[in-house]
């Protein structure tokens, strides 16, 4: 009988982990992909590593105003792609040290009752059962992912090679910060955006100001736009950041009486 059992090792689950630990609780941590979850593989950390690569090229596109001269300046996708991994297999391995005293489960899990769960064909009992399962990247119904052309932001950061040609369809901090990136190693990017501005959940002033230096840098921003309005063929690649949806699918919800709105765990003030 473990005294709690998480479901996801994101970082919210990770860090429940080691608090229960702290605690002197028994705590097992359950997750049938990669530790680390959405943040440390697919998201936080592999797109702050590949901004700041873009930066260091944006930077010394610009020496020669500053008297240094470079010859055949260019960007190797594959080395910065590389860089990425290596910095996500170490934060990984810094993860996996910390977990000494927990136990790790790499598979899935389905919720049986308030103390039961089902892994692997075999019932594990815990007092308390944390989901911490975080989110995917959500489909919109006439735009499905392929993988391969219509992509998510899963796949965009798992590119070979910078695409000739990228259209975005979402204009919040996602696709945003996809444009600035995918714009400063080499791909004529444009982003559609269905609100009248790019941001739409943030400040106005930083919506505009944001418009602003997108145009300047040569993206092409579509705001208020119908995406169907659009030519998909005109682009190598299209690129779906429309929000994320909560991953509880398989969890078994359903016949446990949990209350679920907009396909949403409801939860109050203290989760």
């Amino acid at each position: 009988m473990y005294d709690l059992a998480i479901i996801g090792a994101g970082w919210a689950g990770f860090n429940a982990a080691l608090r229960a630990k702290e605690l002197g609780l028994k705590a097992c941590l359950i997750d049938a992909n990669q530790i680390g979850g959405t943040c440390l593989n697919r998201g936080c950390i592999p797109t702050k590593t590949l901004i700041a690569c873009a930066k260091v090229f944006s930077l010394t596109k610009k020496s020669l105003s500053f008297g240094v001269e470079l010859d055949n300046l260019c960007v190797n996708f594959t080395t910065i792609q590389e860089k990425k991994d290596k910095v996500i297999r170490q934060l990984t391995l810094g993860m996996q040290s910390k977990l000494t005293g927990i136990d790790y489960i790499n598979s899935r899990a389905q919720i049986i009752s308030s103390q039961k769960l089902k892994i692997d064909g075999r019932i594990i009992n815990a007092k308390f059962i944390l989901i911490a399962t975080g989110s995917y990247p959500f489909q919109l119904p006439g735009l499905k992912f392929d993988r391969k052309k219509i992509i998510s932001s899963d796949e965009a950061l798992l590119l070979p090679e910078v695409p000739t040609s990228l259209l975005i369809v979402g204009g919040g901090v996602i696709g945003c910060e996809f444009a600035s990136l995918f714009s400063i190693l080499g791909s004529q990017v444009t982003i559609a955006e269905k609100m009248p501005l790019l941001l739409p959940s943030e400040d106005m002033e930083i919506s505009r100001k944001i418009e602003v230096i997108f145009k300047k840098k040569g993206i092409q921003v579509a705001t208020g736009t119908d995406i169907t309005t659009l030519n998909l063929e005109n682009y190598a690649k299209v690129l779906v950041c429309v929000g994320r949806a909560p991953f509880i699918e398989g969890l078994g919800l359903e016949g446990l009486g949990v209350k679920l709105i907009n396909n949403r765990i409801a939860v109050d003030d203290y989760l």
